[in-house]
């Protein structure tokens, strides 16, 4: 039984098709290869991108070269074929970016000495003043290696916090950068922390 504003007819359409064609409308193909390769972590043909962001192959031939020269895209030639991927540094950019963007400068720098602090406290732990150093220390199976995880993810992030802080020397009003993102950023420090890695969360793969 149908109310009366119910169609008569059901739609019989693809709903993927109508998703496709929505992403069509709303976006350039340019748009479509680089959200489509930014996904991309294994290397796959021009032809296999075209296919996946619905434009010619010529057409994304042209767009991954320009992403290539940009950087945000990785060439590989085998066996007489170019493959593409996301350049694995990508990641690693966007995180710069986006703790650049959602911190203030004070903030990041508490973020480094926190980080400075917990390196300090596994190093004196172990009495090893390097990751190399731990690893050729530890037996197999020992309970050191979660360790020895963590302290390559702090050097990991220490790099980034230390990129995204020089990025002030380029943007140094801080205080009303941090102002204008106060409203966007309290949510997510509340519920993870400052510089929350995005392997706990995601992908680089």
């Amino acid at each position: 039984m149908t109310g009366a504003g119910s169609p008569t007819t059901p739609w019989q359409g693809d709903v993927n098709e109508a998703v496709i064609d929505d992403w069509k409308a709303d976006t350039t193909t340019f748009e479509r290869i680089r959200q489509v390769i930014d996904v991309t972590t294994n290397p796959q043909t021009a032809s296999e991108i075209a296919e996946r962001a619905h434009v010619s192959d010529p057409t994304a031939r042209k767009h991954l070269s320009a992403l290539a020269e940009t950087g945000r895209v990785k060439e590989i030639a085998a066996g007489g074929a170019t493959r593409y991927m996301r350049a694995p540094q990508m990641l690693a950019m966007r995180r710069i970016a986006d703790i650049h963007r959602e911190h203030t400068k004070d903030e990041i720098r508490q973020a480094i000495r926190d980080l400075k602090d917990e390196r300090q406290a596994i190093q004196e732990q172990y009495d090893a003043t390097t990751v190399d150093e731990l690893t050729l220390e530890l037996e197999s199976g020992a309970d050191g290696w979660a360790d020895l995880t963590r302290w390559q993810q702090i050097e990991q992030n220490l790099e980034i916090a230390q990129a995204a802080l020089t990025l002030y020397d380029f943007d140094p009003d801080d205080s009303r950068s941090a102002a204008a993102r106060l409203s966007d950023r309290e949510n997510t420090i509340r519920s993870r922390g400052a510089l929350q890695d995005d392997g706990s969360q995601s992908d680089c793969e």
